[in-house]
């Protein structure tokens, strides 16, 4: 059991989503004064759908079996996908505490699951740290580690990329997230993968290269 812990000691940074979501927690709590309503009139023309809240709830599951098994099928991809992770957070939680957002919520009724599930979410997420959206940016994220690096095999790429499109047009329309803030968050998830890999694949680069030149000077 030690060994296979030590082994596997690299999963732990995956508690880094837990430690993210407690610092949107508090910023929430104490930075959400005078949050500015972001929702626009084609956000108020698209329609609430109850079920969508099947692919939003699901989110969190995704995320920590996503990079739980990013962590046990692929270390480098891993690592970089998490150091991504918390980079873009990061910047979102910077968003968050100097331009506070909000959105408005509709009134709902009813005693069917889904609706039951909605009111859950709402009674216990407040409608603020709305752009970016953090539930599109990891999404996205995942998204396009899975298709661009092949996680799996092409069945299961088209699966899960209906699923997390799902997720992601869960957040309008359970009226979690206006446009905005869909769009904030997948344009974060795309310009900071694209930063960190390029980062670390020119490390990599370079760190070959100097290992190069050092076996040829041994050799020589």
């Amino acid at each position: 059991m030690i060994s296979l812990i030590k082994d596997n000691r690299h999963l732990f940074a995956v508690l880094s989503i837990a430690a993210q979501g407690l610092i949107y927690m508090l910023i929430g709590a104490f930075f959400s004064n005078n949050a500015i309503p972001i929702n626009s009139t084609i956000d108020d023309r698209i329609p609430y759908v109850s079920w969508f809240v099947i692919f939003y709830a699901s989110w969190m599951v995704i995320l920590y079996v996503a990079f739980i098994y990013m962590g046990l099928t692929d270390r480098k991809l891993y690592w970089r996908t998490i150091i991504t992770y918390n980079v873009a957070v990061t910047i979102s939680n910077i968003i968050f505490i100097v331009f506070p957002t909000t959105m408005p919520r509709p009134d709902i009724t009813g005693n069917d699951i889904f609706t039951l599930l909605v009111q859950f979410i709402y009674s216990n997420d407040e409608p603020v740290n709305c752009f970016p959206s953090i539930h599109c940016l990891t999404t996205y994220l995942l998204l396009i580690v899975m298709n661009r690096h092949k996680l799996l095999t092409v069945t299961w790429r088209v699966v899960f990329s209906i699923f997390f499109w799902g997720i992601i047009a869960s957040t309008v329309f359970i009226k979690q997230h206006a446009l905005v803030d869909v769009i904030g968050g997948i344009a974060l998830a795309e310009f900071t993968y694209r930063i960190v890999f390029y980062i670390v694949s020119k490390q990599q680069t370079v760190s070959h290269l100097d290992q190069d030149q050092t076996n040829v000077t041994m050799n020589g």
